[in-house]
């Protein structure tokens, strides 16, 4: 038998095969997709490949045979290379098999087979197919955080907040930059604003307080509706400790939120629902208002204080 990492063996469907014009622009378009980094390209630095992007996807045969000549010659070990090649084959539409003859004939264990399957379907956009290799729980979890980013993606066609949360669940990503973790929270704000809350507490104070501004924020910048006055009124009725009361006028009055709309309106509305009327701010002394009914925030707030 010959030998797994030659050229003309791998490829012994087509020692001259070329990928197909379509899939070539379907690789391109969905890297652009996924903010210019495909799962692929991350594997392919791994290995050493040079100039990742215009090595993948090959335009010639001659270019398959240095990107296959870069993943078998690299330091990687053994299994590792020949995922990358089964990942390689999974783009051959012409030879559906080829992938699957080549993980039997290379006894390729199955952990590698699943991890590669997710990630081939994730640089698809095939979102809940990924989802299911990537959640299998012989997979040692290898990207989380970037895996999770790529989930949290709204503009992309397949979105599904569920599967963010599904996969979060299963593997409990570190969440170890800040960009995935605005980017999950706010998954997890548009899931709950109530389960968001309590998941700041689940963190030492600062990222805690870094979470708990952008649940503010992202109340207040949810688009005027119905949508954001229920989110409104669920915030409003949060039980805050002393100090999240604080961070809640801070990030309000005089922080980020401090520009959105109805910023002064919910601080407003915490500060009767909770009956604290004394030692207010200036800003929410001055807090008039359009008289609704013959009622606005001064007349509120001059009722109250006489009750």
């Amino acid at each position: 038998m010959a030998p797994w990492d030659e050229f003309d063996s791998i490829f012994y469907f087509n020692k001259n095969f070329t990928y197909d014009g379509k899939i070539i622009e379907q690789i391109v378009s969905n890297r652009r997709a996924l903010e210019n980094q495909l799962f692929a390209d991350r594997l392919l630095r791994l290995a050493g490949v040079k100039a990742v992007t215009k090595a993948y996807p090959p335009r010639s045969n001659a270019d398959l045979r240095s990107l296959v000549d870069q993943i078998v010659s690299s330091a990687l070990d053994i299994h590792h290379k020949q995922a990358l090649i089964y990942y390689i084959l999974k783009d051959c539409r012409a030879a559906s098999e080829a992938a699957t003859q080549f993980s039997r004939r290379c006894h390729l264990p199955e952990k590698y087979r699943l991890f590669i399957e997710g990630l081939w379907n994730l640089d698809r956009l095939e979102f809940r197919r990924a989802v299911e290799y990537l959640t299998e729980p012989s997979i040692i979890p290898t990207f989380p955080d970037e895996i999770l980013y790529v989930l949290t993606l709204p503009h992309l066609p397949k979105h599904d907040d569920s599967l963010v949360m599904a996969y979060y669940l299963t593997v409990s990503p570190p969440l170890a930059t800040e960009g995935v973790q605005r980017a999950f929270f706010q998954t997890l704000c548009r899931s709950s604003i109530t389960e968001a809350f309590f998941f700041t507490r689940n963190h030492q104070e600062m990222l805690r307080q870094a979470y708990f501004e952008l649940l503010i924020e992202f109340v207040h910048n949810t688009e005027a509706g119905q949508i954001r006055s229920q989110r409104a009124m669920e915030l409003i009725g949060l039980p805050f400790d002393d100090q999240e009361e604080q961070w809640l006028e801070d990030t309000l009055l005089r922080g980020s939120a401090k520009g959105l709309h109805g910023s002064k309106d919910t601080v407003m509305m915490r500060r009767l629902a909770t009956g604290k009327l004394t030692g207010l701010s200036p800003e929410l002394e001055s807090l008039g208002g359009k008289k609704i009914d013959g009622v606005n925030w001064d007349v509120l707030k001059k009722s109250m204080k006489h009750s």
